[in-house]
């Protein structure tokens, strides 16, 4: 079994080190390097089959710790750190190893052999499931948001930011809507009708000529390009 991991750490160095650890190992598949926990919650967003992530602890802005109490459900973490204090909060929040730097081979192949066990393991007791997450995560004001896919409305579109409308609040995000088209792609029931909207199509109370009216009662207009697609999707004749 290919155990696909990641590799996180704002240190170039550290990246090598763990890149070459990782290459002496039939059994470990490198699937990207992230320098910070806002790259790895994009690259998580985007794949969904990782199975381990080798985590440094102490990162600008968000740190690895950190990381476990703003993401549900994370692969198994093994840490990284030059710091030996950090090594009871890795513990505490269940992390299968602690990996003090600099990180030997024969130490690393150690925690190797504890994940493999732990992730084999994992994946005899879950069944699998085909369904992709329906949450992701946004930077807002420095703060990383958690949006799920059903409470989303509308997500509109401006010139260098965006607003993801949900059933509670209003999301300001800079960046256009390709940066986040990526992340909707999975969600069936999100739909583009025009070049600066999506909509979810739970959330129509009706259609009238070639506008939606939202249920928070936004009206959006459906783009002549995108219309054909739309009208499919809501099997209107």
């Amino acid at each position: 079994m290919k155990i696909k991991c990641l590799v996180v750490d704002d240190e170039k160095l550290a990246q090598e080190v763990l890149v070459h650890h990782i290459s002496k190992f039939s059994n470990l598949q490198l699937e990207g390097i992230c320098n910070n926990v806002i790259e790895l919650i994009q690259f998580l967003n985007k794949h969904t089959d990782i199975d381990l992530i080798f985590l440094d602890i102490k990162m600008p802005e968000i740190s690895g710790t950190d990381f476990i109490s703003i993401y549900n459900n994370p692969p198994a973490i093994i840490y990284t750190t030059a710091y030996d204090q950090y090594a009871l909060d890795a513990f505490t929040q269940n992390a299968i190893d602690y990996l003090l730097k600099p990180i030997s081979l024969d130490r690393f192949a150690k925690s190797v052999q504890k994940a493999s066990k732990f992730i084999l393991r994992d994946k005899i007791a879950t069944p699998v499931v085909n369904s992709a997450t329906e949450s992701f995560y946004v930077k807002s004001d420095k703060r990383l948001v958690k949006i799920n896919g059903p409470e989303m409305i509308l997500i509109e579109g401006m010139r260098n930011y965006f607003c993801i409308h949900t059933e509670t609040d209003t999301i300001m995000v800079h960046g256009t809507l390709s940066t986040i088209e990526e992340n909707l792609q999975h969600l069936p029931y999100i739909c583009r009708v025009h070049k600066s909207f999506f909509i979810n199509l739970n959330q129509i109370s009706y259609v009238e000529q070639h506008v939606v009216l939202l249920k928070n009662r936004k009206s959006v207009p459906i783009g002549l390009s995108y219309r054909e697609q739309v009208y499919q999707k809501l099997n209107i004749m």
